[in-house]
Parts: structure tokens; sequence; C-alpha cells
């Protein structure tokens, strides 16, 4: 996750809050969960006195939770931008996918660090990530609502299935991001598996014809 500066936001330097958060991805992203890093530790990896971690943080879950609404903001906003240019659902789908893998390989302790921790000891933090990938899902329902892209589905249908979506293109991320060398071949295979998604629910709602140009257009290489 990038600072302020880093997007170049603003030129003052990263706050201590924000080395603190970049602190956490950096020493969590080495395979250990958010809940089991030590002030002391963060201090250090931030260049930063332990007790300052107290001035922006009251404990761990609290730091767990803005990591959280950070990697929420930095994926949503884009997201939600790219959307508003897309014209077609195979477009949205192959280019979604293309943005959070290319956010992926620019924060890959952010993304290594959320999946994980979907799964990881914290009631709090495990429930604030699923908030994320709803709110991530309801954005792709709604955008492919309005612009018409999924016949015959309705909204109830649509956010289970944007649910699933995003859920599998975050995993995704973990295996782009350890197998450089297969990364369009993971990419195309994302695509496919969420386009025969669509396809297979509009197939049964809809009329034979409808759903077989849809599978023809499905099974494209992106």
């Amino acid at each position: 996750m990038t600072s302020r500066n880093d997007r170049g936001d603003t030129k003052t330097a990263p706050s201590g809050r924000q080395k603190l958060l970049c602190a956490a991805l950096k020493l969590a992203a080495r395979s250990r969960s958010l809940q089991a890093l030590g002030v002391r530790e963060l201090g250090r990896e931030a260049g930063l006195n332990p007790n300052t971690f107290y001035r922006h943080f009251t404990d761990l879950d609290d730091l767990s939770m803005a990591v959280i609404e950070e990697l929420s903001r930095d994926l949503r906003q884009p997201l939600q931008a790219l959307r508003r240019s897309i014209v077609s659902r195979e477009e949205n789908v192959v280019r979604t996918v293309e943005l959070v893998f290319d956010f992926a390989k620019r924060n890959p302790d952010a993304m290594l660090v959320g999946v994980r921790e979907l799964y990881g000891a914290s009631p709090k933090v495990r429930e604030a990530l699923r908030e994320m990938i709803r709110a991530v899902a309801g954005d792709l329902a709604d955008d492919m609502h309005v612009m018409q892209m999924t016949p015959g589905l309705d909204d109830r249908t649509m956010r289970e299935l944007a649910e699933v979506v995003v859920v599998q293109v975050f995993h995704s991320t973990l295996d782009y991001l350890e197998h450089p060398q297969r990364r369009d071949d993971i990419l195309r295979q994302v695509v496919q598996f969420i386009n025969a998604l669509f396809v297979g629910a509009i197939a049964l709602r809809t009329n034979a014809p409808v759903a077989k140009n849809l599978v023809s257009q499905a099974l494209k290489k992106p």
C-alpha cells in the first residue's frame, strides 16, 4: 500500500501513522498475522519510538482496521473509475481483473496480508475484510446492473455472483504474485472462470439462443 506521498497527493513526508501501517504490512507479509506483531518491532521497523504507536492506534486490532480501510479505499476508487469507462461485460471482466492484479504487483504486501487475514485469528478483522469484499462486490453488481450487462439477473443474484467473483480474484492474486512466469495463463483462467459463472447464471434465467451466444463470448481469450 503506497503512502500519500508516493501517490503524489502531497509533498510532505509520510506521517508516523503511515510509517506504522507500512511497517505492519511489511512484517505481516513475512508469513505472520497482524495480531502477532509486537509494538516494539513495529516501532523499530518504522524507525519510530515504540510509544509512538499509541498516539495513532489503541491496539493491534485498531491498526489492523486501519490497514483494511486503506486497502479498501485504494482498491475501490480506481475500480469505480475504471468501470465508468467500460461498455461491455467482457471488457469489464478483463480490465477489472487486470487492475486488481496490477494493484497486487504494486502492493504485494497489502494483498498478501489482506487475503491471509480473511482466515486470521481476529473475528473483528475477518469481518472487516468480509465487509470490504461485500462493498467491492456491491460496486461491481451495481455498475453491471446500471449498464445492463447481465440480462435477466435480479439484484440478489447479481450481488451473490459478484461476491464470488471478488473472492476468486483476491485469492488468485497470490498465485499471480508467486508465479510471475504464469501470469498470462492465470489472468486468462480467472477471466474465463468469471465469464462462465455469469453465463451459467444468465442461462438459467434466459433462453437457449442467448445462452449459446454468451457461452461463445465467455470462452474467448482476453
